[in-house]
């Protein structure tokens, strides 16, 4: 599996790939820490999800300690 993550800094559009939900976390957090902007995730549906929605992603598959994809839907 795939996820996307996106955001702008100060050069421009960054767009960088995980393979599951905890690395696209942990990246999308890194991310935003370092101060960019607009960074969301999208998993393989296809759905963005910015840093406000990122604890219903979490939510899909299940504590952060595991690093499990979204194939169980």
């Amino acid at each position: 599996m795939r996820f996307l993550i996106t955001a702008q800094d100060t050069a421009g559009n960054v767009t960088l790939n995980r393979a599951s939900v905890p690395a696209a976390l942990k990246k999308a957090t890194e991310l935003i820490s370092d101060g960019c902007g607009n960074v969301e995730i999208v998993p393989p549906d296809g759905a963005p999800y910015q840093p406000g929605e990122f604890d219903q992603l979490r939510e899909r598959v299940g504590p952060v300690g595991s690093d499990l994809s979204l194939t169980a839907q």
